[in-house]
């Protein structure tokens, strides 16, 4: 339970009203000793007083408070950026207000504890293609990871998808693969890498057909290979639009008894975990986290940044 400023008042024997200018600065203006100071900041310390956000707010004060929205929390990519995101708050001394989306779409009682915390700026993990509930933080300074409208007012994120689809498809092609598939889900993401990987597919000489799934990422990988069953074996490799579709493709691949080049992307964990480990593209977390982190805390104007992702090359292509 939050300690209140009656309770600290009532441990050191003074009133509520004492204690309120000396927690806001005000003390030497009204002539409060100096060891009466002294005891009411020991007791709130010793108590962890806190000072709430609407308190701070209304004062005009920063509430040291970032929100940060997730598109899916079961996206265990997003789940390495939380990570990272948490590591610079602790760094800065701020704290962080998480709120997520049911099936990617927002609706008022998600975005609800954004509101209710009086925070100071928003950090945004995903891809979106149109984001309107974004018109309620307009007044916010706001960072994306990850790809936006070009109008959207914030400070987007990403890699550099036109560089990675040229590693991952030079690495291909080059190993003699031009009948490529590309495997993904119906996300603003997976669709955006798609295009960057056709057009490098189209430099290299080689072709490459799309199968695109409305289920989650694995399932998208798994489905794309069962549907392929009877032309599976006129397919010399697979790109993956991440890691959990990999191993969707690698499952069924598995079950169907044949071995296929398979790529993926985002170098997640359990990337160089699954059996076989899989190429892919890491991203930049780490960065991504904080050139995020300080664009909201510097208030930075809206811009684009593009960070090169690092290929992994692993046994399953």
């Amino acid at each position: 339970m939050a300690v209140s400023q009656k309770q600290i008042a009532e441990r050191v024997g003074v009133s509520i009203a004492l204690v309120s200018r000396v927690l806001s600065g005000k003390a030497k203006e009204v002539g409060i000793a100096q060891a009466t100071v002294d005891r009411v900041l020991a007791a709130a310390e010793e108590m962890g007083y806190v000072p709430s956000a609407a308190a701070l707010t209304l004062k005009g004060k920063s509430t040291r408070t970032v929100g940060v929205v997730v598109y899916d929390f079961r996206d265990p990519f997003f789940g390495e950026i939380i990570g990272q995101l948490q590591m610079q708050a602790h760094e800065k001394q701020y704290s962080l207000v998480l709120a997520g989306f049911k099936s990617r779409q927002p609706e008022d009682s998600d975005l609800a504890p954004l509101h209710k915390h009086a925070i100071d700026g928003l950090i945004i993990i995903g891809s979106d293609e149109r984001a309107d509930w974004l018109n309620g933080f307009s007044k916010l300074p706001t960072a994306r990871i990850g790809h936006g409208n070009p109008d959207e007012s914030s400070v987007q994120i990403s890699v550099d998808e036109t560089d990675a689809a040229q590693k991952l498809v030079e690495h291909l092609t080059g190993a003699g693969h031009k009948k490529l598939v590309y495997v993904g889900a119906q996300l603003p993401v997976h669709r955006l890498r798609f295009g960057c990987v056709e057009k490098e597919v189209i430099k290299a000489g080689a072709s490459i057909a799309k199968v695109m799934s409305a289920s989650g990422s694995f399932e998208a990988g798994r489905q794309a290979v069962l549907n392929l069953k009877g032309e599976i074996a006129a397919v010399d490799a697979l790109i993956c639009a991440n890691d959990t579709a990999a191993m969707g493709a690698l499952n069924a691949l598995h079950e169907l008894g044949v071995e296929k080049p398979v790529t993926g992307f985002d170098d997640i964990p359990a990337a160089k975990q699954f059996i076989p480990p899989i190429t892919t593209v890491k991203q930049p977390v780490e960065e991504m986290a904080r050139r995020a982190f300080e664009a909201v805390d510097e208030n930075t104007a809206p811009e684009t940044v593009l960070l090169k992702g690092l290929f992994v090359r692993r046994t399953s292509a």
